[in-house]
């Protein structure tokens, strides 16, 4: 999974969607509260690193600077694929959860409604239109990963992974499972990339990633219902809390170290594993602190439970 670590970017889009279903599932949802939290949520971070980024690039700058780091900050700047700035490239995705969030409060109330199957019948959908783009271009490739119409798909299956996940309470998988999964993922990419040559111009864009979404869905719901003791369980769980800082830094991190001293270890895995990875989690530790944390206290709750539910909660 080393080689293809964008497959990252979908566990955590089907964890955005499986917290979000767990927290809203049978409640009402303040629509406002809702996005007044996701936008506490993701944009000062966002802003923060796309400003440092554009003020970065030396001067003279053209006029049309400026008018890209505004079209940046729109929630559908991934649509003409934005830069944001010399070491934000990885912010796409960013603005691919924030279609989510918009999006959210209709899906909700729409499986609330009509329950899993709305979302099985959106996948479908979403699965026929990537299939007639191919059949029209010879490719689905950035359709598929870089946009909605593609990474909506794992989003849902998120969605539905949360529904799953409450259905499945005292139940438990032996310690194996998460652990025959992450193998089974590494093969999956093995036969994919190797043996298959996945390429842009390959049909199986179609389809990858809903078999992405399935596989982090059936890992995490494994995972959580195993009875498996993690070592180190509190330090990851900080890493989590951190992670999205982490993910915006990493770039930043791993240029200034490719700067200084080019992969003084011999290997980039090496290199990311014993350089950029702790630069990265200290940077990101002081980026929490100082702008995630402040703005995060600022959160109110969004949902008002049923009749007998429990206490709504902050997400």
């Amino acid at each position: 999974m080393l080689g293809q670590g964008y497959i990252g970017v979908s566990l955590f889009m089907v964890l955005s969607g499986m917290i979000l279903t767990m927290i809203t599932y049978g409640k009402d949802i303040s629509i406002k509260g809702f996005y007044i939290n996701r936008a506490l949520r993701i944009y000062p971070l966002f802003v923060f690193v796309v400003t440092l980024g554009y003020f970065s690039t030396p001067d003279p700058r053209n006029s049309s600077v400026g008018i890209d780091y505004l079209l940046s900050l729109l929630p559908v700047s991934n649509l003409y694929r934005m830069t944001y700035g010399p070491f934000g490239g990885q912010l796409w995705s960013v603005m691919v959860e924030i279609q989510f969030y918009l999006l959210f409060p209709v899906l909700a109330l729409a499986l609330k409604a009509k329950g899993p199957r709305f979302h099985c019948t959106l996948i479908l959908l979403l699965i026929t239109m990537r299939a007639a783009v191919f059949v029209l271009n010879g490719t689905v490739y950035h359709m598929a990963y870089f946009s909605i119409f593609g990474n909506l798909d794992i989003f849902l299956i998120g969605c539905l992974a949360g529904i799953a996940y409450k259905a499945t309470e005292g139940r438990t998988f032996a310690w194996y499972w998460p652990v025959l999964i992450i193998v089974a993922m590494n093969i999956l990419l093995v036969v994919l990339y190797r043996f298959l040559r996945l390429s842009d111009a390959s049909p199986l864009w179609i389809i990858w990633p809903d078999l992405q979404g399935v596989v982090w869905a059936a890992l995490i719901i494994t995972y959580l219902r195993a009875h498996m003791r993690i070592p180190l369980s509190s330090a990851l769980s900080y890493l989590g809390k951190i992670s999205y800082s982490i993910y915006a830094w990493h770039i930043l991190v791993w240029m200034l170290v490719a700067r200084v001293m080019p992969l003084p270890l011999g290997t980039p895995y090496l290199t990311g594993l014993v350089l950029v990875l702790p630069l990265t989690i200290a940077l990101s530790a002081l980026s929490y602190a100082v702008i995630e944390s402040p703005f995060l206290m600022m959160r109110a709750r969004y949902v008002s439970p049923s009749a007998g539910a429990e206490e709504p909660a902050r997400g």
